[in-house]
């Protein structure tokens, strides 16, 4: 998505902004209608899966409401810079369907809006970092887990090692290869020849040690399946921001309390 096509959807909503070329066309809205309750039932059913307390949803309401309000304080110079965007766009979109030159100066203009733009979205994260570390207090391990992946992350490394370990002498190598290279994370450190090292560790144990060791030869997969940090970053910021979770919680409040 373009920075001029992302300032003008945040700006003036989805239902207002005609997808740019190559992009599906705004749903109709009964089809709309469909998308967001489907949007909402995704959001309820990660929140559910966290088994929140009253003080936990208290504390992630405040967390939301905070984040909304550093976009609301942002939002008045964005949208001045998308306008001005958006005229100079105008201008060079008028120049080039009459086949006419485009020049530097109008460039220049384009290149420094489009600069202007990033650097408010880079602001607006950088200021919302501190409440992912507020997040990150707020829940426990065990639902950071939940929420980043890393539970379901650890349940397919716990598979991986116990099928390795129910292959046959005539297959493992084959397979054991295959997997390695496939789990090999090399821009990470995270080698092919690390990987099949932890699979003969794993298959060269007696059933015994392996129960005992699972857990440390699990951790040392755990690179292959787990989001990075700063993608479990992301994803507690995109919760955050998501513009659903202010009202779905005080939802949530209100149907517990009645």
């Amino acid at each position: 998505m373009s920075l001029l096509y992302a300032c003008v959807f945040l700006l003036l909503g989805a239902s207002s902004v005609a997808a740019p070329p190559g992009q599906p066309a705004p749903t109709a809205p009964y089809e709309a209608e469909v998308q967001a309750l489907s949007a909402d039932v995704d959001l309820l059913a990660q929140l559910n899966q966290l088994q929140l307390t009253a003080k936990q949803v208290d504390a992630l309401l405040s967390l939301a409401t905070q984040r909304q309000s550093i976009a609301q304080g942002l939002a008045p110079k964005r949208e001045q810079v998308c306008n001005a965007l958006a005229s100079v766009l105008r201008q060079k979109r008028q120049l080039l369907l009459g086949d006419q030159p485009v020049p530097e100066e109008l460039e220049d203009k384009i290149a420094k809006l489009n600069t202007e733009l990033a650097a408010l979205t880079y602001a607006e994260v950088e200021q919302s970092k501190r409440l992912v570390d507020e997040l990150r207090k707020v829940l426990t391990a065990a639902q950071l887990s939940a929420l980043t992946g890393e539970y379901q992350a650890r349940a397919s490394a716990a598979d991986l090692l116990d099928w390795i370990r129910g292959l046959g002498e005539d297959e493992y190598d084959e397979e054991a290869d295959a997997t390695a290279e496939e789990l090999a994370l090399p821009e990470q450190g995270f080698t092919a020849e690390q990987v099949r090292k932890i699979l003969d560790e794993a298959r060269g144990m007696d059933q015994g040690t392996f129960e005992r060791n699972q857990p440390a030869l699990i951790d040392k997969l755990l690179p292959a399946y787990v989001l990075s940090e700063a993608a479990q970053t992301q994803m507690l910021m995109d919760l955050l921001a998501n513009p659903r979770l202010i009202p779905l919680l005080e939802d949530k409040k209100a149907a517990q309390s009645g």
